[in-house]
């Protein structure tokens, strides 16, 4: 069986190397706190999503996760997405830790160590992803979680 170009396309745009630099910039941009690598699960399905998306491109400084949770269209599948972006989200991870442009301490603090190569990654999601932890920046991981309506971790 042949795949199609647009097979092709789609699995190149959701290539761990091409998403990598969007999980590392929200760890760049954010401060460490205990376990934020839960957070990680977050970033590509709310930064690939187009309507949360355009949210995050407009966030500003004194947006908070309230604010994001306003329009419930945005979360549509949000949880679904969690899922099945999970071994996207681990080949990721392993990608910025074999670059050793992260550590993960032993209480699950991500820091970011070094700068990763961005030029295979689209501007658009990198911007996302900065304003993305901006809105996480004052709430705990769990209340993060509670508040976009998931019942467990």
């Amino acid at each position: 069986m042949t795949a199609s170009p647009i097979e092709h396309l789609f699995t190149l745009q959701r290539s761990p190397i091409a998403l990598a630099p969007v999980i590392h910039k929200f760890f760049a941009s954010s401060q460490p706190r205990e376990r934020d690598l839960l957070l990680s699960y977050l970033v590509l399905p709310m930064v690939l999503y187009p309507a949360m998306q355009e949210y995050l491109l407009t966030v500003i400084k004194t947006s908070n996760l309230r604010t994001l949770c306003k329009d419930q269209s945005r979360l549509v599948g949000l949880t679904r997405n969690v899922q099945q972006f999970k071994p996207l989200t681990h080949a990721a991870l392993l990608v910025l830790k074999a670059e050793q442009s992260i550590e993960i301490t032993d209480d699950l603090t991500v820091k970011s160590i070094d700068d990763v190569r961005a030029a295979n990654a689209n501007p658009k999601q990198l911007e996302a992803a900065r304003r993305l932890s901006m809105v996480c920046a004052e709430a705990d991981v769990v209340s993060i979680y509670r508040t976009l309506g998931f019942k467990s971790l």
